[in-house]
C-alpha cells in the first residue's frame, strides 16, 4: 500500500538523522519553556517587540528578553527552563532572564505550512493515536475514528522491516497494545486500521502518522523532569501546562495531549491549555480536533482583552480552516492584534502566510 510505502521511506529519513554527524531531530535536544505558573493582581508584561506593557496572564510562555512589572501588593510566579519557580520580585520591572537564565525559548508552533489543510476523511479509521509522536510507554493505547456502519475494526501495528507485524480484530475504537511482541526503541511504528467494509487508515496521505518508543536513557530523563517539576508543588492548572510543555519537549505528543484533554474535561479556562492543545493537533495532522481548542482559546483571549492570545489563537484558525477566503480572514484579524502590540517581526511574518494562502 502507498502508505506503508511512504512509512518505509520516512522511517529511513528518521533514522538517518540519527547517525553521528547528521541534524538531530528537535526532541534529541529536549528545551522547557518558560511559563507564568501563578499571578495575582497587577503585573505587566512587555515582550522586546512590544510598544508597551501589556495585562500578564497565567500560562504565558516567556522569552528571557521579557520584562515583568509586579505592582505593590501583587504577585507572580514564572516556572523556568530549569524546572526551578522563580518569584518575581514585587515593586520594579524584572528581565525574565534574570530569573530564569537567558535560555531562548523554542517555537512549538509549525511555521511552514502553506494553503489552507485539509482534515482527514471522516469515512476512513484515521489513526488518533499514537501518530507523529514518541511514547514513554511499549503499551500504548491505540485510537481511531468510528466510521459509521463499520461493526468491527482489524488492527495491525508494523515496523518498517516488518520484524514486528501484530494484529488483531476489535469492535471497539480504542484498544491497548498488549505488548507480547514488545515495541523496540530503535524502530519507528505504523499503526493500520481497516473497517470490515473495507475503508483504512491508510487512505490518509501526506501525513507522518510513525510512532517510536523513547529509549531508557531518555525515558528516564523525562521521568526525572517529571519528579522535579512536580516538587515544585503547582496549583493542578500550572502542573499541567508545565507537563504538556516537558512532554511536547520530548515529542511525546501523544502524552501531552492526553493530560491537556483531561484539562479540558474538567472545565478548563485557561487560553494556554486551549492554545497548547491546538497546536499539538496540529502538528500530529488532526486538523479538525485542532479547530475546537483554537476557538475556545480565541473566545477566552477576547473576553480577557489578551490581544496576543487572540492573535495566536487567529494564527491556529487560520491555518486549520479549510476555506482560502476564511483562512485569510483569521490569519488578517492576527496581524492586526499583532500591530496593535507593536510586535512587527510577527505582522510581517502573518504577513507572509497570507501571501502563501492567496
Amino acid at each position: 500500500m502507498q502508505a506503508t510505502m511512504m512509512f518505509k521511506i520516512l522511517t529511513g529519513v528518521f533514522l538517518s538523522l540519527m547517525i553521528p554527524g547528521a541534524v538531530s531531530p528537535s526532541w534529541a535536544n529536549p528545551t522547557t519553556l518558560n511559563f507564568i505558573s501563578d499571578i495575582k493582581g497587577d503585573v505587566q508584561l512587555k515582550r522586546s517587540q512590544w510598544n508597551g506593557y501589556k495585562k500578564a496572564k497565567f500560562g504565558a510562555f516567556l522569552n528571557p528578553s521579557d520584562k515583568l512589572k509586579v505592582s505593590a501588593g501583587a504577585s507572580a510566579t514564572v516556572m523556568c527552563n530549569n524546572l526551578r519557580v522563580w518569584t518575581v520580585p514585587t515593586g520594579q520591572v524584572s528581565f525574565v532572564s534574570e530569573g530564569c537564565g537567558a535560555s531562548k525559548r523554542r517555537e512549538t508552533r509549525p511555521h511552514s505550512r502553506r494553503g489552507p489543510s485539509r482534515a482527514p476523511n471522516e469515512t476512513i479509521p484515521y489513526i488518533i493515536s499514537p501518530r507523529n509522536t514518541a511514547l514513554l510507554t511499549n503499551r500504548p493505547i491505540l485510537r481511531w475514528n468510528a466510521v459509521s456502519g463499520a461493526t468491527r475494526y482489524k488492527v495491525r501495528i508494523q515496523d518498517a522491516g516488518l520484524k514486528l507485524d501484530w494484529q488483531t480484530e476489535t469492535s471497539n475504537t480504542e484498544i491497548q497494545y498488549p505488548g507480547e511482541l514488545p515495541l523496540q526503541p530503535d524502530s519507528y511504528y505504523l499503526l493500520i486500521v481497516e473497517t470490515d467494509q473495507g475503508e483504512s487508515s491508510e487512505e490518509e496521505q501526506g501525513v507522518d502518522l510513525s510512532f517510536t518508543v523513547l529509549d531508557t536513557q531518555k525515558a528516564e530523563s523525562v521521568r526525572t523532569e517529571i519528579a522535579k517539576l512536580k516538587q515544585q508543588k503547582l496549583s493542578q492548572e500550572a502542573e499541567g501546562i508545565g507537563l504538556a510543555h516537558l512532554y511536547e519537549s520530548y515529542n511525546l505528543k501523544a502524552e501531552a495531549i492526553e493530560l491537556l484533554e483531561g484539562l479540558v474535561k474538567q472545565g478548563n479556562q485557561t487560553v494556554a491549555v486551549y492554545q497548547i492543545l491546538g497546536d499539538l493537533y496540529l502538528q500530529v495532522g488532526l486538523i479538525q480536533q485542532a479547530k475546537s481548542p483554537y476557538l475556545q482559546a480565541f473566545e477566552l483571549a477576547k473576553a480577557s482583552e489578551d490581544l496576543e492570545g487572540q492573535a495566536e489563537a487567529q494564527i491556529g484558525l487560520g491555518q486549520v480552516e479549510s476555506q482560502k477566503t476564511e483562512a485569510i480572514e483569521w490569519l488578517t484579524q492576527a496581524q492586526t492584534n499583532y500591530q496593535k502590540l507593536g510586535d512587527m517581526p510577527k505582522v510581517e511574518e502573518v504577513q507572509q502566510w497570507i501571501k502563501d494562502f492567496q
